[in-house]
C-alpha cells in the first residue's frame, strides 16, 4: 500500500522532470541585484558613466538572447531575473559584464525560485 502511494506521488514529479529533459530545458531562472559601485560618479548622469554603454549593450544581448525574464528597478536597486545552467554559470555570465569588472556596479547573484509565477502585462 506505501509503494503504491508513494509511486501516485512521486509519478507527477518524475513525468515533470523527463518532460523537462525532452524539451532541453536544464536552465534555472536566477536574478542578479545591481548596486553601484565604488567607481559610479555621483556628479555624471547615467550615460556619461564610464562603462555604461557597454553595460546597456550587454543587457541588450541578454534580452535579445531571451536569457533575460523580467528587469526592474525598486529603490536604489536594479534587478534582473535571467536563466542560466546552474549559480555559477550565472555568476560568471553576470561578472562578465565590463561595468561589473570595472566597479561601475556592484552584483549579487542568487538563485531565483518562484512560488507564484504570475503574470506580468
Amino acid at each position: 500500500m506505501k509503494s503504491i502511494f508513494f509511486l501516485l506521488l512521486c509519478s507527477p514529479l518524475f513525468l515533470f522532470g523527463q518532460e523537462q529533459q525532452k524539451n532541453g530545458n536544464k536552465a534555472s531562472h536566477f536574478i542578479a541585484l545591481y548596486t553601484l559601485g565604488e567607481n559610479w560618479d555621483t556628479q555624471k548622469p547615467p550615460n556619461e558613466q564610464t562603462h555604461f554603454k557597454e553595460h546597456s549593450a550587454f543587457l541588450k544581448k541578454l534580452r535579445d538572447e531571451e536569457t533575460i525574464a523580467i528587469g526592474a528597478r525598486y529603490s536604489e536597486v536594479g534587478m534582473i531575473v535571467f536563466k542560466a545552467e546552474d549559480l555559477n554559470a550565472a555568476k560568471a555570465l553576470i561578472t562578465s559584464d565590463i561595468a561589473i569588472k570595472n566597479n561601475l556596479f556592484n552584483v549579487e547573484v542568487h538563485t531565483f525560485s518562484p512560488f507564484y509565477k504570475g503574470c506580468i502585462e
